[in-house]
């Protein structure tokens, strides 16, 4: 008999300091997960952040559902984005994923938003028939250094054996791309780099939120700068998490472009060891120099891959020699209900940071 088991959350903070929670077989989210999801601006004290499915007392499954609040015309309407979903291999074939599912949208009236999923789990939701697919972003992924080391034996371990061969190929196309890029020139306005959110770009963002479907403002950044889901230092969390808690390198950065000494544009990156994405830009965004800016920011740092879902931004990259350029995607499903509530009429508009993937 599968059971399931909510928790909002003062049940949530329970649940992270409980003798419980570290004599789980696997661990269902990690503590500085939790916090973050505890202190979400968005998160009423009664809204579901975490489901957990047991088989009689075992837990076998979870589910965790991120709050949200999007935008139609001047109504603000509660919606929850579906951040993890797991079932233990020794649980699966009893359709608890599915359980799990529903659970979530009930708690949130079908008033549910996924992104970021493995395919496999979208068949599942499409097989649910409880989504419909919204407009895709479309972006591209530019590669400024050559990562092959660590590309290419994600793909497939056979790679793993060739690892000394792939340092050294990496680093002659590496220090031919240096070569041909030292003399690079940059005529732009001034710009600075920024690792935390300072006051002069909290004011900023105040009187320039994004104007989407989301109007991320200044206390939503503060959150989500302050409590990240990956951190650069492990600690004691219980075994067998099976998502993003910890790596070499995570950090949010704010690049602050001016015009003389005005302040006009922010762009929000996360940098994840030699990663960089290009969550939400602020201000006028004069693209051209946002490219430029983006394209000496990358050089300076030795990140490998930007990753930006910027339209106008990436007509300028497109122009800038980089190694390769790859298109990429970020689907999205929407639950019926919700997409009925929003009417046909409804422009889905989202910025690459929107959802959970700004955290990982």
């Amino acid at each position: 008999m599968i059971s399931l088991q909510t928790y909002n959350k003062s049940q949530l903070q329970e649940l992270i300091i409980s003798v419980e929670f570290r004599q789980f077989p696997f661990c269902p989210i990690s503590v500085h997960r939790a916090q973050s999801h505890i202190s979400n601006p968005a998160a009423g004290d009664e809204d579901t952040l975490l489901i957990l499915a047991f088989d009689q007392q075992n837990l076998a499954g979870y589910i965790g559902i991120l709050p949200d609040m999007i935008k139609k015309e001047k109504q603000k309407i509660k919606t929850g984005w579906l951040s993890t979903i797991f079932v233990h291999p020794d649980y699966r074939g009893k359709k608890i994923a599915q359980q799990l599912l529903h659970k979530a949208c009930d708690e949130y009236q079908g008033h549910i938003i996924i992104t970021e999923f493995t395919p496999e789990a979208g068949n599942m939701y499409m097989k649910s028939n409880l989504f419909v697919p919204r407009e895709s972003l479309n972006g591209r992924a530019y590669y400024f250094l050559s990562d092959l080391q660590k590309i290419l034996p994600v793909k497939n371990k056979k790679w793993e054996t060739l690892l000394p061969a792939l340092k050294i190929l990496d680093g002659g196309i590496n220090a031919y791309v240096k070569i041909m890029h030292r003399n690079y020139n940059h005529n732009l306005q001034k710009f600075e780099i920024a690792k935390s959110l300072d006051e002069e770009s909290a004011t900023f963002i105040s009187t320039n939120q994004t104007h989407n479907n989301f109007n991320r403002n200044t206390a939503e950044i503060r959150w989500i700068t302050n409590y990240p889901w990956v951190t650069n230092q492990q600690s004691s969390e219980p075994a067998n998490y099976q998502f993003s808690a910890f790596d070499k390198k995570f950090e949010y950065v704010f690049i602050k472009i001016y015009t003389a000494t005005v302040l006009n544009t922010i762009l929000m990156l996360s940098v994840r060891n030699h990663i960089a994405k290009l969550h939400f830009v602020f201000g006028s965004k004069d693209a051209g120099v946002s490219a430029q800016v983006l394209n000496l920011y990358i050089r300076q740092e030795k990140i490998s891959i930007l990753i930006s879902f910027d339209e106008d931004i990436n007509k300028h990259l497109d122009q800038i020699r980089t190694l390769y350029k790859k298109d990429r995607q970020r689907h999205f499903l929407m639950h019926k209900n919700l997409d009925n509530a929003l009417g046909n009429d409804f422009d889905f508009n989202v910025a690459a940071g929107d959802g959970d993937a700004i955290f990982t």
